[in-house]
């Protein structure tokens, strides 16, 4: 039975794993280190009803700031797995943050100072106008709390039907339930 167990919490952890990694690369983000998402509130900085790119932008800048703990203006790679790792303990999860967190640091830190700028943490492209176009149902330059609780909602379906996809195919004989052997030859295939 403690294998039952032992495979069920294997099996969740590879589903929310997958899981995220597939709705990254739908998203076209590769693998994301950011932590939670902000909530509608968080972005809306002068509470209009509507976020804007511009506010966007500066909760980026904030949240960035936040990192920056000895206010020297950049942020060491000690600086961002603090942030990062609060919770995680010394996990396989966390081993594994902390690998591309190394790697993307190194690829960001143009100058090769040891401290990322906001300038070199911006990512390629306008990202906060890409991500106002994709929320904006009514194209008008932002973002309403409809439109955003919307796109949340159709993020987490489409979330959820991954999940149950990668279920499905790892039991292959529709039983309900993934045995070990089911695991094993899902992890091969």
């Amino acid at each position: 039975m403690k294998t039952s167990y032992f495979v069920g919490g294997v099996i969740v952890a590879a589903l929310s794993v997958t899981a995220v990694a597939a709705s990254a690369k739908d998203r076209g983000e590769g693998h994301k280190m950011h932590g939670p998402q902000a909530t509608f509130e968080q972005l809306d900085a002068n509470g209009d009803g509507f976020v804007t790119v511009e506010e966007m932008q500066a909760h980026a800048e904030s949240r960035f700031m936040a990192m920056d703990t000895d206010g020297d203006g950049g942020v060491s790679l000690d600086e961002m797995k603090a942030r990062f790792d609060k919770g995680e303990g010394d996990n396989w999860k966390g081993e594994r943050r902390a690998k591309r967190m190394e790697k993307m640091f190194s690829k960001k830190d143009a100058n090769g100072d040891g401290k990322l700028t906001p300038d070199e943490m911006k990512p390629d492209g306008n990202r906060q106008a890409k991500m106002i176009d994709r929320m904006d149902a009514d194209k008008d330059g932002k973002i309403s709390k409809a439109e955003f609780d919307a796109h949340k909602s159709e993020r987490e379906a489409k979330h959820a039907a991954r999940k149950a996809e990668m279920f499905k195919k790892l039991d292959t004989n529709g039983d309900g339930v993934i045995s070990e052997e089911e695991f094993n030859a899902g992890k091969r295939g």
